[in-house]
C-alpha cells in the first residue's frame, strides 16, 4: 500500500491518508483547507474503517475544519484585501500592468499600495507566503523606524537606558530584551493597533528591570500598561495577523 492514498466522502471529498512511523494512533488533522487521517506506519486500517472512523466523529470534524479553514481566510491574500497599519494602510491590487512574477509598491497618501498581476494566484499557500515575506520586509524598513521611536520615547518617560533597539520578523516571539539592553520588537507588531504595540513595547521595557517574569515583573508591567498588562496580554493572543509565513 502506498505511504499516502485518498478516500472519499460525500461531504468533505478527498480525504488524505498519511501513513507515519510516529502515529501511534488514528488521528485527524486539517492541512491546506483539506481533511487528512493519519495512521500508524504498519497499521492495517481499512477504507471501510477509516471511513467508518470518519462517520463516528463527523460533527467534531466538521469543527475542526470550520476552525481551521476561518484562521486560513484571515491570513489569504486577495485582490482588495486592506490592512491596517501603524500608520494608515496597505491594500493589495491586482494589476494586469504589473509584470507577472512582479510586486509594484507604491504610496497613495496614508495607503501602501502592493500590486500583482492577476496571472499570479497569491491565494495560493506558496505564492502567499513569499508575497507576505515581501510585504513584511517592506514595512519593516519603512516603519521600523516608528517601532524604534516607541521604545525610545517610554524608556525616556520611566527614566529607562536602552542601549539598541533592533526590528526582528518573528510571529511568535514579538518581543526580547536582552541582559545587555538590547530590545527587539518584532516588524510584525506594526499590525497592532497602538494600545498592543504599548504592551509589546512596555513588557521588554519591564524586562530592563526584572529579567523573569515574576509577580514583580507582571507588577512593573502593570504599572507601564496603566494598568492593563491582563487585558492587553490576552488581546495579543487573540489577534490574529493578516499574513503568514
Amino acid at each position: 500500500m502506498p505511504e499516502n492514498y485518498k478516500i472519499s466522502d460525500a461531504e468533505f471529498g478527498a480525504i488524505v491518508v498519511q501513513r507515519s512511523r510516529r502515529a501511534r494512533r488514528v488521528l485527524f488533522k486539517v492541512k491546506n483547507g483539506g481533511l487528512v487521517v493519519v495512521i500508524p506506519a504498519f497499521s492495517m486500517c481499512s477504507d471501510s474503517l477509516l471511513l467508518g472512523l470518519v462517520e463516528q466523529n463527523r460533527e467534531a470534524l466538521r469543527r475542526l475544519l470550520s476552525k481551521v479553514v476561518n484562521k486560513m481566510s484571515d491570513v489569504t491574500l486577495y485582490d482588495g484585501k486592506v490592512i491596517p497599519l501603524v500608520e494608515g494602510e496597505l491594500r493589495i491590487v491586482a494589476d494586469e500592468a504589473v509584470g507577472v512574477g512582479n510586486v509594484r509598491v507604491q504610496q497613495e497618501g496614508d495607503v501602501v499600495v502592493f500590486a500583482y498581476n492577476p496571472a499570479n494566484d497569491v491565494s495560493e499557500q506558496g505564492l502567499g507566503r513569499a508575497f507576505s515575506r515581501f510585504i513584511l520586509r517592506h514595512i519593516a524598513s519603512r516603519y521600523g523606524a516608528n517601532l524604534r521611536a516607541m521604545v525610545a520615547d517610554y524608556a525616556r518617560c520611566y527614566g529607562l537606558s536602552v542601549k539598541e533597539v533592533r526590528i526582528g520578523r518573528g510571529s511568535h516571539t514579538l518581543g526580547h530584551c536582552s541582559r545587555s539592553g538590547v530590545i527587539t520588537i518584532s516588524a510584525y507588531v506594526l499590525f497592532f493597533p497602538q494600545h498592543l504595540r504599548q504592551y509589546i513595547v512596555c513588557h521588554e521595557l519591564a524586562h530592563l528591570t526584572h529579567f523573569d517574569h515574576s509577580a514583580a515583573f507582571h507588577r512593573l508591567c502593570n504599572e507601564y500598561c496603566q494598568g492593563n498588562e491582563t487585558l492587553w496580554r490576552r488581546e495579543v493572543r487573540q489577534f490574529r495577523f493578516p499574513i503568514s509565513l
